[in-house]
């Protein structure tokens, strides 16, 4: 896989992505106008790309940027509501708070990559089969625990098109549950993003699923599974989701 590297700071990612045999760095630069050039030259099939760049920014270098044309992971230090809906508005797949750990982006790069596969496959009228253990896009484990064993416990499975919508919108609140808070604004335009659909096609088929496993018991289940109270009502959206952040983070 072809990575083109945009950041101020590029030798050690260079260093780390040069010595696993999953990576081909392409190129790599420091300021956004060199960026997009190499990028434009290069072809990569993921850019990590800073925000913060001399010479034009991550935001300019999305603009200018065919981003239909490769993955592109957004890093970043600074977070906030608007940075994040932005970056996913111009393109990119993915956001990742500085400071990272090089093995986590590189876990976040193959998921995309392989999330990419699965939907070029059912977009020719083949849909890839479930496999256990299998590493979801964005992250599939949090601590010992998965996110995938988790929805098919509680009764959500993967024939359902919110089972995977679900699996993104979880993990990526597992990272960063400050997300959580802008499941409109982030959460749903992400998913869309990732696997080409609608903010609001994402939100109604995380619903469905939601319904479907609970109406399948009563909620019995769900209620056992995230302790909750037996008079309670079935959970919302954003609901679910943190109450399956916060039970995969125990």
């Amino acid at each position: 896989m072809k990575i083109f590297i945009l950041d101020s700071n590029f030798s050690e990612l260079e260093r780390f992505f040069s010595s696993s045999n999953r990576f081909e760095v392409a190129g790599c630069a420091d300021n956004g106008n060199d960026g997009l050039k190499g990028i434009n030259e290069t072809k990569p099939d993921v850019v990590v790309m800073d925000l913060f760049l001399s010479g034009l920014d991550g935001f300019g270098v999305l603009k200018k940027l065919d981003t239909s044309s490769c993955k592109i992971v957004v890093t970043t230090a600074k977070c906030s509501d608007e940075i994040i809906s932005r970056c996913f508005s111009m393109g990119a797949s993915y956001v990742l708070i500085k400071p990272y750990d090089f093995d986590i982006l590189a876990e976040r790069i193959c998921d995309i990559a392989d999330a990419e596969k699965n939907v070029v496959k059912e977009n020719k009228g083949f849909s890839a089969a479930p496999v256990s253990g299998f590493a979801p896009v964005s992250f599939a484990d949090a601590g010992t625990k998965s996110v995938t064993t988790l929805l098919r416990d509680i009764g959500i499975t993967p024939n359902l098109k919110g089972f995977r919508y679900l699996r993104l919108a979880i993990s990526m609140v597992v990272e960063n549950e400050a997300v959580i808070e802008t499941v409109t604004k982030v959460i749903y335009p992400g998913i869309a993003k990732e696997f080409k659909t609608t903010p609001v096609r994402a939100e109604r088929a995380i619903r469905h699923a939601i319904e479907t496993a609970w109406e399948r018991d009563g909620g019995e289940t769900m209620k056992k599974v995230f302790n909750l109270p037996n008079n309670i009502k079935r959970p919302t959206n954003s609901e679910f989701i943190g109450l399956a952040a916060e039970y995969l983070k125990a």
